[in-house]
């Protein structure tokens, strides 16, 4: 499976900040085919043309240019700093427009949020506005304000309300369908009644699953916390209909983003996670 890279950008360089812990949820609700890439926007020098023109090039620089030139599509998540987006982000996309503009046709999901209840209103529409010059297709519906961040998440930086859950789901959908429709369809028809994701999953606490259109549970990985550092896979089953089409290996693709993602070592419980990683050594590293 050839997986699309998905860029991550946060606008806050703040240890304990929402908007990094927004995209750690973010980056656990792509789907399986998809891959997040974090992309460290701290460590840029700011933007000066003559650095480009007379040299010499800062290697931050070049390394990020890179970055932005392998990934298929953004998600930018930021808060509002008087009115506006944050400086470093806005250095971030100065940097990537030259020489040459790194951000032609991706298209990008914007997350702003604030611990009042706007979200971010200023900031989202301000980035959307360089959006404009630099070519990025933007998701225009749900648009993602994302208020009270300040008592959205609990002690593990996971979102509490499985409301919000859904509604940024939705977001990473829309991102899909806009990626889907920019480079991956052979019509619009088609991209229209499919998604990439054979399964469309969602996150609850402690398990990622699938319902049918009876509202039934028919594909789950369930798994807890051991302790702040480790989760178990507890069991992984799928109905008797979709045995056979990679769903469990989707599943379990799934804890293994969450667990990267958040930094978590795994401890395989139930027979096909451990029959898994036996046959896949490349995760060894994740395993307790």
């Amino acid at each position: 499976m050839i997986l699309k890279k998905i860029g991550f950008l946060v606008g806050s360089l703040r240890r304990g900040s929402y908007s990094k812990k927004l995209a750690k949820t973010l980056a656990t609700l792509l789907p399986c085919d998809m891959q997040p890439v974090m992309l460290d926007i701290s460590q840029l020098p700011l933007f000066n043309d003559d650095l480009d023109v007379e040299g010499p090039t800062p290697a931050a620089w070049v390394t990020f240019r890179e970055q932005v030139d392998a990934i298929d599509a953004m998600v930018i998540v930021t808060p509002e700093y008087n009115r506006s987006i944050p400086g470093v982000l806005k250095n971030a996309m100065d940097i990537g427009s030259r020489p040459g503009n790194h951000f032609y046709g991706k298209p990008a999901l914007v997350v702003s949020n604030s611990i009042g209840s706007a979200g971010g209103y200023g900031a989202n529409h301000h980035l959307r506005q360089t959006f404009t010059t630099l070519n990025i297709i933007p998701v225009q519906r749900p648009e993602m304000y994302i208020g009270h961040t300040n008592t959205m998440f609990d002690e593990h930086d996971l979102v509490k309300n499985q409301g919000t859950l859904d509604y940024l789901q939705s977001g990473i959908r829309a991102l899909v369908r806009v990626l889907t429709l920019t480079s991956l369809a052979d019509s619009v028809n088609n991209v229209l009644e499919e998604s990439t994701d054979p399964l469309s999953l969602q996150l609850e606490p402690g398990h990622f699953f699938h319902k049918d259109d009876n509202d039934q549970i028919v594909a789950e990985v369930k798994f807890e916390y051991q302790d702040d550092t480790t989760i178990v896979i507890k069991s992984t089953v799928v109905d008797g209909q979709f045995r056979g089409k990679g769903i469990a290996r989707q599943l379990i693709a799934r804890v293994i983003t969450f667990a990267q993602v958040y930094d978590l070592k795994i401890v395989p419980e139930c027979s096909y996670a451990k029959a898994f990683f036996e046959k896949n050594p490349e995760y060894a590293n994740l395993l307790r």
